[in-house]
């Protein structure tokens, strides 16, 4: 039974859609429309329900008892909630990024509540629906199929994979939007479309690589480069710390998200970077000065007072500072949301996790599960015409070409995509970065001009999307 303190908490977190502004429950309604090609049935969900804060992951897999409390009082508010709009169908609507393990499990329990009960005998698996921001493409029902055996999803519930962060570039591109720093109108959209148009002249650096906050892996990738004495070849970012008055707060930012990684006994090294990781970490805490002066490239995207402040990289559009940014350097570094294949409690050996009988994933920044997505990272550079390695799931250049985009073989060497053990990968692609920064600018001029038809292509596809793209199947 839950305290009536906790159901005040809850109900007050559970954004759904009685509690949307009329703006964004007719955004939603239009896109579940598209999607669904639905009526008006459909009981939208919003995901501002962070059920970390009332539950331990552990707690979320095992069903634990306050776990089943939570789900139950949740199920039926929510059947509540729907019932007193007349509605019968349930969609999910994840606008963020890929597969996020908690939204996916909490609500599939809590749908599979509603579907499973007998005082709700008008629902079937049928009457639910996830859908997720992630590529529209049959890889994603693979791993979607993968985690419902692995992490006991609904069974009989529709899935639907929709490119919504290209969708959200278009519309960047397009669209004028008066919350951000940048105002796209026609002379903005022009200065776009000549970006990198004529590749005849000489840039200032080799690669553009953007990074905010530092995870393992975009760590990693700097501290390849660092190691491999290729920073000076490009423009960079990081942030770990560089706006942090605090010197104490600074010092324990530096230690979890690098010092700590220079250990060979470091259970996270020993499961993603056995054999290189510790050298890698070490050439950052060997030039701790330097690696802690890098900071955020671009403006703040949401607040036009403070556009000075540094704190986050231009974020979707090409504002003034990506646009110039692109302008001098030959390719770019992509680090896409998800790079680490998962690991699990019962498939990792080295982390301390807690006792638990069921699966979950401990793969740093456990908030996304397998799959493959496309955020403005990668989308960003299509608009702007430039050449890009890509540090993603393995296949991921692939399932770019089966969405419609070119990549550029030979000039740039992929075999990097479809190497599947994640160090190997990024060793090659660290390799390549490093063959591409030695490269002359005489070289690198002749092959932009090679790869202008592709790159002219790219831009066309993205920004002649004229619709959402869906897939959809049942687990």
């Amino acid at each position: 039974m839950l305290s009536r303190k906790l159901q005040n908490r809850l109900s007050a977190k559970l954004h759904i859609e009685s509690n949307m502004d009329s703006g964004t429950k007719r955004n939603r309604k239009n896109q579940v429309r598209h999607l669904l090609a639905s009526n008006d049935r459909y009981y939208i969900i919003c995901p501002s329900y962070v059920i970390e804060e009332e539950l331990s992951w552990s707690q979320l897999v095992s069903g634990d008892e306050k776990a089943k409390a939570i789900v139950k009082y949740t199920a039926e508010y929510l059947f509540h909630e729907a019932q007193r709009v007349k509605k019968n169908q349930f969609v999910f609507l994840m606008e963020s990024e890929g597969y996020t393990f908690v939204e996916m499990k909490f609500w599939s329990d809590v749908f599979k509540y509603l579907a499973t009960n007998e005082m709700y005998d008008c629902l079937r698996s049928a009457s639910f629906t996830q859908i997720w921001a992630c590529a529209p493409h049959h890889i994603n029902m693979h791993y979607m199929r993968e985690h419902a055996k692995k992490y006991d999803l609904l069974e009989g519930m529709r899935i639907v994979c929709t490119n919504n962060f290209e969708a959200l570039q278009v519309a960047e591109y397009c669209e004028p939007d008066t919350n951000h720093v940048v105002v796209r109108g026609e002379q903005d959209k022009n200065k776009i479309q000549k970006l990198n148009d004529k590749p005849q002249k000489i840039k200032r650096y080799k690669f553009l690589f953007y990074n905010n906050w530092p995870k393992l892996n975009r760590v990693y990738f700097v501290g390849q480069i660092i190691r491999r004495n290729l920073h000076t070849f490009g423009l960079m970012s990081l942030n770990i710390g560089h706006d942090i008055e605090d010197e104490q707060k600074k010092e324990d930012l530096w230690f979890s998200a690098v010092e700590q990684f220079a250990d060979n006994k470091n259970s996270k090294i020993l499961s993603y970077f056995p054999e290189t990781g510790k050298d890698v970490f070490e050439a950052l805490v060997n030039n701790k000065e330097y690696t802690q002066s890098l900071k955020p490239l671009g403006r703040t995207r949401w607040s036009t007072e403070n556009e000075n402040s540094g704190t986050y990289d231009a974020y979707m559009v090409l504002g003034e500072d990506t646009y110039e940014h692109c302008q001098q350097c030959y390719f770019a570094i992509v680090t896409e949301t998800k790079y680490l294949q998962d690991k699990t409690n019962k498939t990792d050996p080295h982390g301390d996790w807690p006792e638990c009988e069921k699966e979950y994933p401990v793969t740093p920044d456990t908030l996304y599960v397998d799959c493959i997505t496309f955020t403005e990272k990668t989308h960003k550079f299509h608009l702007a015409k430039m050449p890009f390695v890509l540090a993603a799931m393995p296949g991921s250049l692939k399932v770019l070409r089966d969405m419609g985009y070119k990549t550029f073989s030979p000039y740039i060497n992929e075999a990097y995509d479809m190497i599947e053990n994640d160090e190997d990968r990024a060793v090659a692609i660290a390799t390549e970065i490093e063959r591409l920064c030695r490269m002359s600018d005489e070289w690198w001029l002749e092959t932009l001009t090679e790869l202008k038809p592709r790159l002219e292509h790219n831009f066309n596809h993205i920004v002649n999307l004229n619709k959402t793209h869906n897939f959809t199947f049942i687990i």
